[in-house]
């Protein structure tokens, strides 16, 4: 291992002077008027810190020679400008993360560097100052421009923002050097095959995944370096600061009311004085035609919280969470102006809506009410988007629409990942995700349990992190950063196990009852404050696949917050992960000897696999493989919902994305490519649902809305395995809101192996009256032997495929069309017809889509490429047809 490391510093060393730095444009900054921002993100260089003789000091105080610098990734990490630089190869690919030196091995000097920017400042404003803003280094830094060291003290912390006046330090008619050294955090800890390796990772404040965990590998450089944007920003003499936002929404509302009730919004400001003499002015806040003014006078360096008057919304635009109804947001704007001058001002999002919460006395799970409704949670733990850190608004808004469409209405934030970035928020707004946000702590490495892949006892580890006030410091941060975002609903401590005393005491007693009163605090993710525990485990999971019955069966906690099963993906990401050699020793019966395979995490699918039939490639593998998905959620979130308020108030599920390429637990994979798990759970998550119990063998009907649904009528049929109709039977019926209500059984046919049953839910009084959804299974009366599922007539759909541009978006759809067969399992792809590549992310309003004969469906689908239109390929695979290729109507 050594050897290999030795072997991989010296490649580095020479593929260092071989990776050119290109001209660089030197970037000429035309500062920003108050209350806007300019991001800093390109133009950046870097290099190992100790390859650079200089110090600080000097290497920002002139233009210097950029032979052996990097083009650098900011925001970024050390290692990403690696990749980007080819310095190694893809980690996500096979093996390939072992050829990257681990910092636990090679010693954190190897991902020391320095990131350099030169740029321009024609002229400085008068009579402002002007602001660098950092949101995230991780782990320490000391920060120079044009030298002159501008942080008194090194930063230390991912989770910590930091602003310099850097007014003092500007050159005009020169260039400006901004140098910033980053230090990797201070523990990197062994990456021993623990979760979080050693546990020593979270002596830190940082991440704690990055050592590695049950679904990832070692991120090498424990995602060191400038991973958050940086910023330049102007203000006066006055900055606008912190704002607090509070929505009151008294009553019990209905989302299908047109005219609403008043509501009453709360607003505070922190404003601060930036100079050394008093200042006055007036504090302006401007709403939906709403203004306030109100003077305010700060002496020398005084920092002050100032109460605006409440604002009374007549007929007010609630916010609701995904499901239940819209998700409209307001704009404010609140600045502080000086003779007619504006000093400084924040502009913020944000929804009206109230949130408030209970246990359930009858089942000890947490409940939560919006706009006084009870509204039962479906939702999935979320790590980060990307693994290495390389974030986006853009990839963001893609996997929070992927969970809206999944029909889900919370999305856990997992502790041992990121107080997630304002740019993550604004898509849970948009799309109306209640997000439980975690802060940076989990079980596993604070102290849950005895472990001996951990280098320090429990009682040690109860005692993380090393420094108490630096992590209360940086939550105080992070709170006044996503605070406003209406989709924030509660905050926990960390995964599965508290924080250590003293902490855990000030959050709930100090920290949150000051900054945040209005959200529920729990001290950790199974906490009795958030789920009761009857069963005496840990209080969450199981995280493998079950039979489906299980779902209905088990009972489980209350309010769950983490249980899992599979969810590999399909054939082309597979090829994406690995060699074709390691794609054919897949796994026989959920078991497999080949190490990459392992390396990727598979979870094992048993043997749910082998009851379709020989699995005798890697293409039968995952074509099971997605069948088997589409069930296990579909029965999970059935399973769940069938016991609403019985036994549960909500479930989240573990998990519905991997950061990175694992094999285990996912709705969609690291590219963004769909798989069947995701319509499973959209499938089971519809809040008006008719669907199949199979302990009962009943027909029940879910219903998760707030209001009362009248006028249904929910069909069933049964089909043989050539499409004949075997059986049907119907209910007119309505149903209570946030209710689940049995119908009638299912009579199961007389014959051998699978058959198919649809159910059917129109609103009406008659069967000529709207659809609102249809529910197909594949049963068997050979229990667990789905193999005469071979035995379908062998049928092609009619297809027929629309697709309009504007730019580089697509919107378009695919209409299938059943002949006198049963059209089994259709999957909808695009692709570029020039390259065979696929195009992600795409989504689709369903998908893998089951047709009973004559039956069909139209699903939409939208995306962005700039692939031109006739390059684009729509495609549908299907286990009843060879692929087949979609006409695109012009």
């Amino acid at each position: 291992m050594k050897k290999r490391c030795v072997n991989c510093i010296f490649l580095l060393s020479l593929l260092y002077f071989l990776v050119p730095v290109h001209a660089l444009a030197t970037e000429t900054i035309t500062f920003p008027e108050p209350g806007k921002k300019m991001l800093l993100n390109n133009g950046w260089i870097a290099r190992k810190a100790n390859e650079i003789k200089a110090d600080g000091n000097t290497l920002s105080m002139t233009v210097f020679d950029k032979t052996g610098w990097l083009p650098a990734r900011v925001p970024g990490t050390v290692l990403t400008t690696m990749l980007d630089n080819n310095l190694f190869p893809a980690p996500e690919f096979g093996l390939n993360n072992n050829l990257i030196p681990d910092i636990y091995e090679v010693g954190p000097d190897f991902y020391t560097f320095w990131f350099v920017k030169e740029f321009d400042t024609p002229s400085i404003p008068q009579d402002k100052n002007v602001w660098l803003n950092f949101r995230g280094i991780n782990y320490k830094a000391d920060i120079f421009l044009n030298g002159k060291r501008i942080n008194a003290a090194t930063h230390e912390g991912m989770f910590l923002r930091k602003s310099f006046d850097i007014t003092p330090y500007l050159h005009t008619g020169k260039k400006n050097i901004l140098a910033v050294i980053v230090y990797p955090p201070t523990y990197p800890g062994n990456p021993n095959g623990g979760q979080g390796g050693d546990g020593m990772i979270a002596r830190n404040n940082t991440m704690q995944y990055t050592p590695g965990w049950d679904w990832i590998q070692p991120v090498r450089d424990r995602n060191t370096g400038i991973w958050d944007e940086i910023s330049i920003t102007t203000t006066g003499a006055v900055k606008v600061q912190h704002p607090y936002i509070v929505a009151k929404v008294p009553g019990i509302r209905n989302p299908k009311d047109k005219q609403q009730k008043d509501a009453c919004i709360k607003t505070t400001v922190e404003l601060e004085n930036t100079t050394g003499t008093a200042q006055s002015g007036t504090l302006v806040c401007r709403t939906d035609g709403y203004t306030l003014k109100q003077p305010v006078s700060l002496l020398p360096g005084e920092k002050k919280n100032i109460s605006l008057k409440d604002i009374i919304v007549k007929n007010p635009r609630l916010w609701w969470p995904n499901g239940i109804g819209a998700h409209p947001l307001y704009d404010m704007n609140i600045s502080f102006e000086q003779n007619g001058k504006i000093s400084d001002s924040e502009s913020i999002r944000y929804g009206i809506r109230e949130i408030t919460t209970g246990k359930d006395p009858v089942t000890g799970g947490r409940m939560f009410f919006v706009n006084g409704q009870k509204v039962y949670i479906t939702g999935g733990n979320y790590i980060n988007s990307d693994w290495l850190l390389r974030l986006s608004p853009e990839r963001y808004r893609d996997e929070v629409r992927f969970h809206a469409e999944m029909n889900l209405r919370m999305i856990r934030v997992w502790g041992g990942a990121l107080v997630e970035r304002p740019e993550f928020y604004n898509a849970c707004d948009e799309y109306g995700i209640l997000v439980f946000q975690d802060l940076w702590g989990s079980g596993d490495c604070n102290g849950a349990w005895e472990d001996p892949m951990k280098a320090e006892s429990r009682e040690r580890r109860w005692e993380y992190p090393d420094n108490h006030d630096l992590f209360i410091a940086s939550v105080e941060d992070q709170v006044k950063m996503i605070r406003n975002h209406p989709s924030l609903c509660f905050w926990c401590g960390a995964n599965e196990w508290p924080l250590a005393k003293d902490i855990d005491e000030k959050l709930k007693t100090e920290i949150f009852p000051k900054l945040d009163p209005e959200r529920l605090f729990a001290s950790y993710s199974t906490d009795t404050v958030f789920t009761r525990n009857i069963l005496g485990d840990n209080g969450d999971g199981p995280y493998g696949i079950q039979e489906p019955e299980w779902f209905f069966t088990f009972r489980s906690h209350p309010f769950n917050p983490e249980a899992g099963s599979v969810g590999s993906p399909e054939i082309e990401s597979m090829r994406e992960m690995m060699t074709e050699q390691d794609l054919s020793e897949f796994p026989r019966k959920g078991r497999t000897r080949n190490y990459t395979w392992r390396y990727h995490k598979d979870l094992g699918y048993l043997d749910h696999l082998e009851r379709f039939g020989e699995v005798k490639d890697i293409e039968t593998y995952c074509k099971y493989a997605q069948v088997v998905n589409y069930d296990q959620y579909r029965s999970f979130m059935e399973g769940w919902a069938s016991n609403m308020w019985k036994w549960y108030t909500g479930i989240l599920i573990w998990k519905t994305q991997n950061p990175w390429t694992a094999l285990r637990g996912q709705m969609y994979d690291w590219s963004l490519d769909v798989n069947a798990s995701l319509y499973g759970t959209q499938k089971g998550c519809e809040s008006l649902h008719p669907f199949y119990n199979p302990v009962s063998k009943q027909v029940e009907l879910l219903n998760t809305n707030v209001y009362e649904c009248k006028d249904l009528l929910v069909k069933a049929e049964t089909y043989n395995r050539e499409g004949k109709l075997l059986w049907e039977k119907e209910a007119a019926t309505g149903i209570d809101a946030s209710s689940v209500k049995e119908l009638f059984v299912v009579q199961e046919p007389d014959l051998e192996g699978v058959y198919f049953l649809k159910l059917t839910l129109r609103e009406g009084k008659s069967a000529d009256e709207k659809r609102v959804t249809s529910n197909i299974y594949w049963l068997t009366t050979s229990p667990k032997d789905y193999t005469t599922l071979a035995q379908l007539p062998q049928t092609t759909p009619a297809l027929q495929a629309t697709l309009a541009q504007d730019g580089t978006y697509y919107t378009g759809s695919v209409e299938l069309k059943a002949g006198n067969h049963i059209s089994f399992f259709n999957r909808i792809k695009v692709f570029d017809k020039e390259t065979g590549k696929r195009i992600l992310p795409v989504h689709y309003s369903d998908n893998y889509i089951t047709l009973m004969p004559g039956d069909k469906q139209l699903i939409n689908m939208d995306f962005s490429t700039s692939i031109p239109k006739e390059r684009i390929q729509i495609a549908v695979d299907s286990w009843t047809a060879n692929r087949l290729v979609c006409p695109i109507s012009q």
